[in-house]
């Protein structure tokens, strides 16, 4: 009998294919969507998205593809392999400034030129979830242990290792720390091979509930008030309720940090079809409400542009400014700023 991960997955896939399918236009243009593993929030959120463009845009087609890291499909998209993305800040800041995954790329501050924002949302909060049984109880528990905390090269993994360094003092060499990426690990931990697993997403998140239905699970406290947190790139506070994955979960309220994150498109993509697209997602913001209990708070106009990072997409930005929309100034990223 398939194990609950597995329908998960099976599932994710259905989700896949079904938002790949052509909408109403045989003819329509095919646009390439990236995202993170299924059950994360950014590939709930491009899904959502891409079933309201091909629903309500006759000539245009997305196709979502949950592959690879975040750092790779910003890559992907300046060098216009990729069409539509999930966007961090984190990840402008990382290329512009040549540092971590992109220390030895040459190019990648010029890569980071060529992708523009369409609308920003909140992540969700990084859940650091372990076993109730593990005799992991606080963050300091973690010496020794085996940590997932992100796919190798990902963003998510630097700001992970950098939160459990200042809250604790450890660093990646005291635990052990695994290369793989969000699906391989969601399934490694529900066969009990991680002690931790972290997991940046809204709440409640699929792949957690699913960890829920056949285990106990903590969630650990973060003492935010040791983070160095960057509101340059997004940094942002949050708190998981003791309860919001049900019975199974032990330990109650856990603080930790979360970001503010982006929906993006190549510089490549024409100026019409963004503006095509951003106007589809906002007049139709009902449809992808409907697709989440947490979406809702996530999407929302009053927050569509909390953080613009690096740049608008013009086509975004001649949504915005024809409707009226209070555009601030864009957080831009490079060793001169």
């Amino acid at each position: 009998m398939l194990n609950l991960i597995t329908k998960a997955k099976q599932m994710a896939l259905v989700s896949v294919l079904a938002v790949s399918l052509p909408s109403t236009a045989a003819l329509a243009d095919l646009y390439k969507v990236a995202s993170t593993a299924p059950g994360m929030s950014p590939f709930v959120v491009n899904t959502a998205i891409a079933k309201v463009v091909n629903k309500h845009l006759d000539d245009v087609e997305f196709q979502v593809r949950a592959t690879g890291a975040a750092t790779k499909h910003m890559v992907d998209a300046g060098k216009g392999k990729v069409d539509f993305l999930f966007g961090s800040a984190t990840i402008n800041w990382l290329m512009a400034e040549n540092i971590g995954p992109f220390k030895n790329m040459a190019n990648a501050p010029e890569l980071e030129k060529n992708i523009g924002m369409v609308f920003s949302y909140q992540i969700g909060p990084y859940h650091y979830v372990t076993r109730a049984d593990s005799g992991i109880e606080t963050m300091a528990d973690l010496k020794g242990r085996t940590v997932f905390a992100g796919p190798p090269g990902g963003a998510a993994k630097g700001v992970v290792l950098r939160a459990i360094k200042e809250t604790t003092g450890l660093t990646e060499e005291d635990m052990d720390v695994p290369t793989y990426g969000f699906d391989a690990a969601i399934q490694a931990f529900q066969d009990d091979k991680f002690d931790v697993i972290v997991l940046p997403t809204n709440m409640p998140s699929p792949a957690i509930q699913q960890f829920a239905l056949t285990k106990k699970i903590r969630l650990l406290d973060v003492d935010v008030d040791k983070l160095t947190i960057n509101a340059k790139v997004g940094g942002t506070s949050n708190t998981i309720p003791g309860d919001v994955y049900g019975s199974n979960q032990v330990g109650g309220d856990a603080r930790t940090h979360g970001a503010i994150v982006n929906f993006s498109a190549g510089l490549h993509v024409d100026e019409e079809v963004v503006y095509q697209v951003t106007k589809a997602i906002w007049e139709n913001l009902g449809e992808i409400h409907e697709t989440a209990v947490w979406m809702p708070s996530t999407i929302r106009k009053e927050t569509g542009l909390a953080q613009i990072a690096g740049r608008l997409h013009p086509g975004a930005e001649r949504y915005y400014r024809e409707m009226g929309w209070d555009i601030p100034e864009p957080v831009t990223f490079g060793k001169t700023n």
